[in-house]
């Protein structure tokens, strides 16, 4: 697996943007993907030192409505908030 296309897209959400001002930015990675190969990625991509990376994997998920007619289905997926140095920050659309 090349480890820059472990990192898919990053996710911007109220609660992201809030957490981007501490210096933790999440974005979606690919299921196979480990810490160590994310925070490789992340440093060659967007050129900053990673301090810490958590990942959680988000269940596959559908919703229904009237009568059991599906109207939305999400695949499982697995996200890594990677928290970077202090006093530094990155804009999580633009790669270096």
């Amino acid at each position: 697996m090349n480890k820059l296309f472990s990192i898919v897209k990053p996710i911007i959400t109220e609660k992201s943007t809030i957490a981007q001002e501490k210096g933790k930015y999440e974005f979606e990675v690919l299921r196979d993907a480990d810490k160590t190969t994310i925070k490789r990625a992340f440093e060659e991509l967007y050129g900053v030192k990673v301090i810490s990376i958590t990942t959680r994997i988000l269940p596959k998920k559908s919703r229904f409505i009237k009568r059991g007619v599906l109207w939305d289905k999400r695949n499982a997926a697995k996200r890594a908030i990677v928290r970077v140095e202090k006093g530094k920050t990155i804009d999580p659309n633009k790669i270096k």
